[in-house]
């Protein structure tokens, strides 16, 4: 297996980081039906968890002190890239999210081995993101903020 560098650690990490960034604010996630609460509630935690597994699956093999630091190199990352979140509607953002995912994985720069945490996560994200782009606008506005996450993110020399 091929040591990765600290650039594609974190590469690799920022995907789920900021889905799971997202997935923890209040409300996101409000069922259509309010008989289906604690099934959310628990599909919810279940999706968080494989997320949280994902950003952290990365470092896994480094000392702590090297994985710390790249953990805080993500965190700085993730205020840069939701310093502007808190002004949009969380059905925005979790597309712009799966349309910027989407993109990695459609061009192979992020590959989701089967069955791993965040192929786990992505299989529960897509249905909940299928049904926000009903409406072609929504994905078109996605794209574009998709895109626009991805040069941020390039700015800071990633994914490039």
């Amino acid at each position: 297996m091929p040591v990765l560098t600290d650039r594609q650690r974190i590469e690799l990490a920022v995907p789920a980081y900021l889905f799971y960034a997202l997935t923890g604010a209040p409300d996101v996630f409000v069922p259509a039906d309010p008989n289906l609460v604690a099934r959310a509630e628990a599909d919810v935690a279940e999706l968080r968890g494989n997320l949280r597994t994902a950003c952290l699956e990365p470092f896994a093999d480094l000392p702590s002190s090297k994985k710390q630091a790249l953990i805080r190199r993500l965190e700085r990352l993730k205020r840069l890239v939701i310093v502007d979140w808190h002004e949009r509607p969380a059905l925005s953002l979790m597309l712009m999210l799966w349309c910027f995912l989407k993109d990695l994985t459609d061009r192979e720069v992020l590959i989701l081995w089967e069955g791993s945490a965040m192929d786990r996560a992505t299989r529960k994200l897509m249905p909940m993101c299928e049904h926000g782009f009903v409406k072609q606008e929504d994905g078109v506005a996605a794209q574009k903020q998709a895109c626009a996450l991805l040069r941020r993110l390039q700015a800071e020399g990633l994914y490039r």
